[in-house]
């Protein structure tokens, strides 16, 4: 009976980067729920043993995706906020953070049964891992983009929440209007009305 291949390091990474990157795009189109390891198997053409070798469970998987797309999206946000450092610059960030929320909506709205199922299935240490403390980054936004407040941080803070919860209204919006160009005028007009 022939050995099996044994995967470098290298090997493993490669076929990690790859199911993650095909986790967040059938996350995205499908849901948790019927994203299946069979199939993430076949589009990344390996054996369903060779995934729960660097997988013990469908919800590994998940857990590694989610938390490199919140990591992706906060070095971004920052990055945008350090180069430019300007009000400009930090409405330009939360547009491509809604542009995010809008391609991935379990970035958001984590009460559909889908993300609960997901998470239900998470040790408690790993849903305290995935958990995002807007707060502390909001705080460190404006550290990065240079800026000061013209209004009490807590009502900063509740503006742009709102404003980014919009996202749950596009359903409604985009019947009349085109609520990405909606989202940016308010975006544009609250920066200059909150920051000095």
């Amino acid at each position: 009976m022939p050995s099996k291949p044994v995967l470098s390091d290298t090997d493993k990474e490669a076929i990690r980067q790859k199911l993650e990157e095909l986790c967040e795009e059938y996350w995205t189109l499908q849901g948790y729920k019927k994203t299946s390891i069979k199939h993430l198997c076949e589009k990344a053409a390996i054996s369903i043993g060779t995934f729960y070798t660097l997988y013990p469970t469908k919800e590994d998987l998940f857990f590694d995706t989610i938390r490199k797309i919140q990591k992706r999206l906060t070095e971004k946000f920052l990055d945008t906020n350090k180069n430019r450092q300007t009000k400009e610059g930090f409405a330009e960030s939360m547009k491509e953070l809604f542009r995010e929320y809008d391609n991935k909506p379990f970035l958001y709205n984590v009460n559909t049964p889908d993300f609960q199922l997901f998470i239900s299935k998470l040790p408690d240490e790993a849903i305290e891992q995935i958990k995002f403390n807007s707060l502390d980054f909001f705080r460190q936004t404006i550290h990065t983009a240079g800026l000061k407040l013209k209004i009490k941080e807590a009502q900063a803070y509740g503006i742009f929440s709102a404003l980014l919860s919009t996202i749950s209204a596009k359903e409604t919006l985009c019947v009349t209007c085109d609520y990405l160009a909606v989202f940016d005028f308010m975006v544009d007009k609250l920066v200059t009305d909150i920051f000095e």
